[in-house]
């Protein structure tokens, strides 16, 4: 024995139990041999070593780096859904201000025009405007008139106060479709989903005759989409691209890109 190879007197050997009739092959009882096995195997499958501290600590280890490994994977999956949704709504105020472009300028093609807001701005009552009700009043146009330029100007927070308040003395009004509709273009702006859904609800279920009912439906599709109901969405988008609405062109873009 004292003529035994160094190389085997000194490799280690791990306890893995007490009953000698059920140890391990001296061979799987050199540590180097039982590390290589271990890294192969998931952390969470791997064996807890007791009473040895070393070993503890290496095994707390292996478990928490694979605990931020998987919130690593999360909060890249988080930050993909932000970016996404700030995307939304960089999009979402574009299409707004080209809608409110359009009363100066030519918009893109594919943007519904807005006529009767032009309309509205140029002192025309029209019959485009509303319900097809009597005429609006002086003072109602000019209401709407205002409320209407603030939001062309981006001062959406006091149009939208602007147009609370024409609906609570005009709500049968002229103009009372068209301001439930802004209040949702305004409110998808400023990232207030569920209030721009219950906007274009009411435009929808308020004034069913209105011109705006298609735009407002468009609207209402992408913005259950973005709440992730994707089943409505889909409904009242294909609805708008079956149309022969303005807005018709926008859902089947929209639908191809999204749904």
């Amino acid at each position: 024995m004292a003529a035994a190879s160094p190389v085997f007197s000194q490799a280690p050997i791990v306890e893995l139990g007490n009953d000698s009739g059920n140890a391990a092959p001296a061979y799987e009882q050199d540590s180097t041999y039982a590390d290589a096995r271990t890294a192969r195997a998931p952390v969470s499958a791997r064996p807890r070593a007791q009473g040895n501290p070393q070993a503890d600590a290496y095994y707390q280890m292996q478990v928490l780096q694979q605990e931020v490994a998987e919130l690593r994977g999360a909060v890249e999956e988080l930050r993909h859904e932000v970016k996404r949704l700030k995307q939304q709504r960089t999009e979402d105020y574009m299409d707004l201000d080209r809608r409110i472009a359009r009363l100066s300028g030519a918009a893109p093609a594919d943007q519904p025009p807005a006529g009767d807001d032009a309309a509205a701005l140029s002192g025309s009552a029209g019959g485009a405007v509303g319900t097809g009700g009597p005429d609006a009043s002086d003072d109602e146009r000019e209401r709407y008139q205002s409320s209407f330029g603030l939001a062309r100007e981006g001062d959406f927070a006091a149009a939208s106060t602007e147009f609370k308040k024409l609906l609570e003395e005009y709500p049968n009004g002229k103009y009372a479709p068209n301001a439930n509709y802004w209040l949702g273009e305004i409110a998808l702006v400023q990232g207030n989903l569920e209030e721009a859904r219950e906007w274009f609800t009411a435009l929808l279920d308020g004034y069913p005759e209105s011109n705006k009912v298609w735009d407002g439906r468009y609207k209402l599709g992408t913005v259950y989409h973005q709440l992730g109901d994707n089943q409505k969405a889909r409904e009242l988008l294909e609805q708008v691209a079956a149309s022969d609405a303005r807005a018709a062109k926008l859902a089947k873009k929209y639908l191809e890109q999204n749904l």
